[in-house]
């Protein structure tokens, strides 16, 4: 089991001018404000990302395919080279597709939207194949909360299983393992772990091999819908079936209901996610198979932003230092 990194906007800071930086340590601008401006630069340089994956000793990096990126931009010449460069460097990669917009509509009531969708992300599966991605992860889509029950629940479950007949077929052509993963409590749908997995049942069930890219993080934002979640969050690792975690990705970050923040990074301890629960966790993982676990970690202030090296480095050491722990029986 190894350690990954979706870098999110850890990276932003490298591509800062003078003057944004000046302007972020006066507080005149957001942290935001610079993920708005810079977020495609910093996806875009894959190159640099593999520079600090080195540099940290991780081994696996997740492309993040979040709204706005660069991938379909990308040719097929500057893919092969970022493929090159990983192998070089022994880091695998992966590739989170869209989940936000367009990319949500997979679970569409409108056929035409579902199809826009679908399509949409098996061109961004042509970009996976072309980098190397070894997995593809995607969010079961997302519904506004006023069709979420009843008959609306039922269309949507029979949709979001049509749009992974399409996709998960057409990924596995390419090499590539697919992962579902669970959403937020936001999405609206598919947030809890039972449902996910009667979704991928029903897809392995037709000869397929997905994978569950369980998001600890995303399914303690129960909390905000008045579901109460266990000082033990890592035990529902308990009711994740081996053959749904065995060689799978899974996704880890800490969450804080009190202030609906996600994505914090570990070695705060905020959240329900401390110390010795990570050790639990991370033994839970290695007992299902688990074949990577990728750090999700964002930064949301400015201090935080301006530091994000810093934060990257005490963050790997903290959990290099609990995988250890995890591993010693």
């Amino acid at each position: 089991m190894k350690i990954g990194r979706d870098f999110t906007n850890l990276l932003n800071w490298v591509y800062l001018t003078d003057e944004e930086r000046d302007f972020l340590s006066k507080g005149k601008i957001l942290v935001s404000d610079i993920d708005a401006r810079i977020q495609i630069q910093a996806k875009k340089d894959v190159f640099n990302q593999i520079e600090f994956a080195k540099k940290f000793g991780i081994k696996h990096i997740e492309l993040d395919g979040g709204i706005p990126n660069p991938f379909l931009e990308m040719s097929s010449h500057q893919c092969e080279d970022i493929k090159k460069f990983a192998e070089d460097n022994n880091i695998t990669l992966s590739f989170h597709v869209p989940y936000t917009f367009v990319a949500s509509a997979v679970v569409s009531f409108q056929e035409e939207d579902r199809k826009l969708a679908v399509d949409l992300i098996k061109k961004y599966i042509d970009v996976s194949k072309k980098l190397g991605c070894i997995n593809v992860n995607m969010h079961p889509g997302a519904v506004p909360f006023y069709q979420t029950t009843g008959k609306y629940y039922e269309i949507a479950i029979r949709n979001i299983t049509t749009s992974l007949l399409e996709l998960v077929p057409y990924t596995e052509e390419k090499g590539i393992l697919f992962h579902i993963e669970n959403n937020t409590t936001s999405d609206g749908i598919l947030y809890e772990i039972d449902d996910c997995l009667k979704i991928i049942k029903a897809i392995n069930s037709e000869g397929h091999n997905v994978k569950f890219c369980i998001d600890i993080c995303h399914w303690l934002t129960r909390e905000e819908i008045g579901i109460e979640v266990s000082t033990s969050p890592e035990n529902i690792i308990d009711q994740i079936p081996e053959e749904f975690l065995s060689g799978a990705q899974v996704h880890l970050s800490n969450y804080v209901s009190v202030t609906k923040e996600f994505h914090l990074p570990l070695h705060y301890q905020n959240g329900l996610l401390k110390r010795d629960n990570l050790i639990r966790l991370l033994k839970k993982f290695k007992e299902k198979k688990v074949a990577i676990v990728i750090l999700e970690t964002a930064v949301r202030e400015i201090n935080e932003l301006l530091n994000a090296e810093k934060i990257i480095f005490e963050e790997q050491s903290y959990l290099n230092n609990i995988l250890k722990e995890a591993e010693k029986e």
